[in-house]
């Protein structure tokens, strides 16, 4: 049996108000910066630069990414990189601000355009930058993953290029940052840091490095999603759920994830489905799937959204676990059905082959095969 591996490089600094030390904690990588992320986000993006240059980084801006990142998106971040000469990236915002600036990073110096590296294409050694990750919401988990997911609208293919060379080398968790957050954003991205706890704990990719960090996502996420839904001022709520997506991430890159995400990636690519969304809608219909193989697993994870189980048996637990996903993501407003997203019956096939040639579903605790795809969305329809 091969031993349990656990790989994370990236240097993490937390707590409110952390985000003030990113000039200090910048220069060992370089004098000359490039802050990546989106027009949203330019008064923080504009902070950063003067973090950076009280420090004595020069800093450019590049404020262009626009919903989940193409791959002509990093094309051209990496472009403004090179005519920047910059020597580190610093990615600020969501995980689609930060896989673009992933990528721009990992990209750099690589011969070739992005989508050579989409299709396949080894990467060559000692060519990216060093990555600064600085997470405006309790979602990816970004900031702790070597992996950038891109899209292709091209081929209508959004999958991942992942290098061990890719984590970031330092990640700068400030819950000041997700204050500002609406409420519709703070429960989509939430759900999806959600799903990635319970994917992380169910994965036959689990063990005892990564079970308590994704125990300890699926606690606070469970405890404080609804209130930092309801009550974005708060600064309690707001940690638990940046920390939980933070643990959730370093828990999922290492035991990896299951079929929500092997579903989720082909239905964002065909019908423009947030991420967070479509992966907090289909969480509850995966996990009444995934109950024959997981149940104890399952009764576990109630156990975590504060269900007393102490009475029931491990299958009626594991269930209520299910129930009580749904009725949370009903709270915050997560949708519960595809059909409105303008999903059909006929797209299935298409949908279960995209799914399954997804690196996910070889991690998801219970096999599927096309017809359990297909059965799968049909519930979810």
């Amino acid at each position: 049996m091969a031993g349990e591996r656990f790989y994370l490089p990236t240097e993490i600094v937390t707590g409110a108000g952390c985000f003030g030390e990113l000039g200090r904690l910048a220069r060992r990588f370089g004098r000359r910066a490039l802050v990546i992320g989106s027009r949203g986000r330019l008064g923080l993006l504009e902070r950063a630069a003067g973090l950076l240059t009280e420090a004595g980084i020069e800093p450019a801006v590049w404020a262009e990414v626009q919903g989940e990142p193409t791959l002509s998106a990093v094309e051209e971040a990496r472009a403004r990189a090179r005519e920047a000469e910059a020597e580190v990236i610093v990615g600020i915002g969501g995980g689609s601000a930060l896989d673009a600036a992933k990528a721009a990073a990992g990209l750099a110096h690589q011969p070739g355009a992005v989508a050579d590296y989409h299709r396949g294409r080894r990467l060559e050694p000692g060519r990216n930058l060093p990555f600064i990750a600085v997470p405006t919401t309790a979602g990816t988990g970004a900031e702790v993953t070597r992996n950038a997911v891109l899209i292709d609208p091209e081929r209508g293919v959004k999958e991942s290029i992942r290098d061990d060379s890719w984590f970031p080398a330092l990640a700068l968790v400030d819950p000041e940052l997700t204050l500002s957050l609406p409420p519709a954003v703070t429960a989509s991205t939430g759900a999806d840091a959600l799903c990635q706890a319970i994917e992380s704990y169910v994965s036959i990719g689990a063990g005892p490095l990564t079970d308590p960090l994704a125990a300890e996502a699926i606690r606070r996420i469970g405890r404080s999603l609804a209130r930092a839904v309801e009550q974005g001022s708060d600064l309690a709520a707001r940690s638990d759920m940046l920390y939980g997506s933070l643990l959730a991430g370093m828990a999922m890159t290492n035991a990896r994830l299951g079929a929500v995400h092997g579903l989720a990636h082909p239905l964002g690519a065909r019908y423009g489905i947030p991420h967070g969304t479509v992966c907090g809608l289909l969480l509850p219909y995966v996990m009444a799937y995934n109950l024959p193989a997981a149940a104890e697993r399952y009764a576990r994870v109630s156990a975590l959204l504060g269900i007393d189980v102490s009475s029931l048996s491990m299958e009626a637990a594991a269930e209520q676990g299910v129930a009580r996903v749904r009725a949370l993501f009903q709270q915050v407003g997560i949708p519960s059905h595809l059909a409105p997203y303008g999903v059909t019956e006929d797209a299935f096939d298409a949908l279960a082959a995209e799914a399954l040639a997804q690196s996910s579903l070889h991690f998801n605790p219970r096999p599927l095969q096309a017809e359990d795809v297909r059965a799968i969305l049909a519930s979810a329809l």
